[in-house]
């Protein structure tokens, strides 16, 4: 729901810019929520209101672009709202420094993964949205969502950085790691499972994917090795 919105707010915050105020979690959150347009009311909670300040001081400074695109609350949980969201990745900027780099360093998946444990700010504890307190509930960056980050992003960015370098070792990394990683649940992996086709991994899951995307719905069958099998046998 939401992806407009954060490919926007991604796309008007330069690297540099989010690298200069690395240290100060505050301010990352100021500048990502700002952009997401989240500060465009009055407040009760003293932790927004210095948030709101903060980002309109950086807005200023920077000159930061106005987004038009909307973040959305509703039809979700409230673990993926956009404000924990937002605080759990100003968190990981905050924690990481060289982050692609001990990424390529590292050999195994589970030291990879744990450069993604992060959780949203203390504020969020007690909080999804601001100046409404809920239970308590560290709000960590759940195994699913690391994993999911990991198999749509990690690897595929590690294999193109191989590819674009000729580091077969990188490549074979990225593979591995997809082998290892759990398999994406969803309705194209549902509707393959329900044909007797196995999803064992991550890897097993984007082939599947990919298939019904590029080959499936565009009626390529004669194109595609399995379509070309079904159809000499039928």
């Amino acid at each position: 729901l939401n992806t407009d919105a954060f490919e926007a707010i991604a796309v008007s915050l330069p690297l540099r810019l989010l690298a200069k105020h690395r240290n100060q979690l505050n301010q990352l959150e100021a500048l990502l929520m700002g952009q997401a347009g989240m500060f465009d009311k009055e407040f009760k909670d003293s932790y927004p209101i210095m948030l709101q300040k903060e980002y309109a001081f950086l807005k200023k400074k920077y000159e930061l672009p106005h987004i038009h695109f909307p973040v959305h609350f509703l039809r979700m949980r409230p673990a993926n709202f956009p404000t924990i969201r937002l605080s759990q990745l100003a968190a990981l900027i905050h924690l990481s420094h060289h982050l692609f780099s001990r990424i390529i360093e590292i050999a195994n998946l589970k030291d990879a993964e744990k450069l993604f444990e992060v959780a949203a700010n203390d504020y969020w504890h007690y909080r999804y949205v601001f100046d409404e307190e809920s239970g308590f509930k560290t709000k960590t960056l759940g195994r699913p969502m690391r994993q999911n980050i990991l198999l749509n992003t990690v690897i595929p960015l590690l294999y193109a950085y191989g590819s674009y370098h000729q580091d077969e070792a990188l490549m074979n990394k990225a593979l591995f790691w997809a082998e290892q990683t759990a398999p994406e649940k969803n309705s194209i992996s549902a509707g393959f499972e329900k044909l007797g086709l196995e999803n064992k991994s991550g890897y097993d899951s984007q082939a599947l994917i990919q298939l019904k995307n590029n080959y499936c719905n565009k009626v390529r069958c004669l194109e595609c090795a399995i379509g070309n099998n079904i159809l000499r046998k039928s």
